[in-house]
């Protein structure tokens, strides 16, 4: 009888730990995707390749180069033209753009968002379908760069 009880409670033990497994699976699994989207984030032409030691000083002087250009090239984006600085393009991959002559990627992106936030920059292009712009508005050079994207396409930060 005792041995049968031991058998019993040992069993319940072993089927209530496969949960844990279960859940310790999972948890690898989202680990190593964020790993890699990260590793993909800090390639060069992508958003976080100021984040690469290897490409920060190429982005910092891409991004003073990119101030001093206008806002004057089209781009197709989510159904709408945009206008991007010169010499620059966009990353279909990321939405970030990217600085033509070097190859860098800039912090500066665009997504397609089926809401609307009062945080961020946004163009309607359609029912409850927005163009948002992402930046780190405390980096100066970032901020400039952006705000004459913001100008030149007429972002705005509400929802009408």
């Amino acid at each position: 009888m005792i041995k049968r009880m031991i058998i019993l409670i040992v069993m319940g033990l072993t089927l209530s730990s496969c949960q844990l497994f279960t859940e310790a699976i999972k948890d690898n699994m989202y680990r190593v995707e964020l790993a890699r989207e990260r590793k993909e984030a800090r390639k060069k032409d992508a958003y976080a390749a100021a984040g690469n030691p290897e490409y920060e000083t190429g982005v910092e002087l891409a991004i003073q180069d990119i101030m001093k250009r206008p806002v004057n090239k089209k781009v197709e984006f989510g159904g709408t033209t945009l206008l991007i600085p010169e010499n620059t393009r966009l990353n279909p991959k990321h939405g970030n753009i990217v600085d033509e002559k070097t190859g860098y990627g800039i912090a500066i992106l665009f997504e397609i968002k089926d809401y609307c936030t009062d945080v961020f920059y946004r163009k309607k292009i359609e029912e409850n379908k927005y163009i948002m712009l992402f930046y780190n508005h405390r980096d100066k050079s970032l901020d400039t760069v952006a705000q004459k994207i913001i100008k030149a396409n007429g972002f705005t930060k509400t929802c009408k």
